[in-house]
């Protein structure tokens, strides 16, 4: 295939055939059923390399708050594999963004046994920040946290920014799990007031540990704990807070979704408790608009 052949251009409505006839060896891919609203949406944009009609490689990015964006979304056509195209349209995205004066950080997220993706994120100049293992629980009898009152409800924003302002430093690798799947260097403006707003922050009855828990749809509805440190079954009432959030949450079937720093994964008494998956690498590098 010729090099010269290659173009890249945003994708549109107008490409979802060419979309749905690439050879990736994905079943039920997320990304045809979801395709029109990334398509359409001011905060997700997708690029294709094309050869020709047919897309060779397809990748693209979601922006955040306070300048934050996140590459992902990463296909390649079996038919055209090792011939650099995951690396060529990663890069130019990545440029894109780097020319964006509002974009402070870039990164992506992948599978620590993705070792080709891995390697890619490297090409482009990407550096690894932290490891976690991002798992709901599977089974809660198999639980087995230290027993405790439930903690505190903080209630104000000014409460909230002022405990956010002790985990600068924390066990996941000074990250926040923004999202599911989504975790960010941290800093006050990835969290605008409407999302503290719509996140329960939990202070102990020793005051000195925090947890924070907000719903989160990634085809199933979770509830997403993020807690910053690595003693989750040693602190008192730690799970009876997240399931009296969870009885008292009106979405039904709302599942318990924790980020574990390496540490904390070593520490969980009974994996079984979990749905087990392989970790997260976030990869991502400061603009020079920082």
């Amino acid at each position: 295939m010729s090099q010269e052949l290659l173009q890249m251009r945003q994708l549109t409505m107008n490409d979802l055939d060419s979309v749905q006839a690439m050879q990736t060896n994905i079943e039920d891919d997320y990304i045809l059923r979801i395709f029109s609203k990334l398509v359409q949406s001011k905060t997700n944009i997708l690029y294709g390399l094309f050869n020709e009609n047919h897309i060779v490689a397809m990748a693209g990015y979601t922006l955040y708050p306070g300048g934050y964006a996140m590459l992902g979304r990463l296909r390649s056509d079996m038919r055209y594999h090792s011939k650099g195209h995951a690396t060529e349209i990663l890069s130019y995205v990545k440029n894109k963004l780097e020319q964006d004066p509002s974009i402070k950080w870039i990164g992506a997220n992948t599978n620590f046994n993705n070792k080709p993706a891995r390697r890619v994120l490297e090409k482009i100049g990407f550096t690894q920040l932290t490891k976690l293992h991002s798992i709901p629980v599977k089974n809660k009898p198999l639980l087995s946290g230290t027993p405790g009152e439930v903690w505190t409800k903080v209630t104000t924003i000014q409460e909230k920014r002022q405990w956010l302002e002790t985990i600068k430093e924390n066990a996941l690798g000074n990250v926040y799990p923004f999202e599911c799947f989504y975790p960010f260097p941290f800093t006050q403006s990835l969290l605008p007031d409407q999302h503290l707003h719509e996140s329960a922050f939990y202070q102990n009855p020793t005051n000195d540990r925090f947890l924070i828990i907000r719903n989160d749809q990634k085809g199933d509805w979770f509830a997403q704990v993020k807690y910053f440190w690595n003693d989750h079954f040693k602190q008192p009432g730690f799970w009876e807070t997240v399931y009296q959030y969870i009885e008292e949450d009106p979405i039904e079937d709302l599942t318990p979704w924790l980020d574990f720093s390496e540490q904390g994964y070593a520490n969980i008494p009974n994996i079984e408790a979990f749905d087990d998956q392989d970790a997260w690498v976030l990869y991502g590098k400061w603009t020079e608009h920082e």
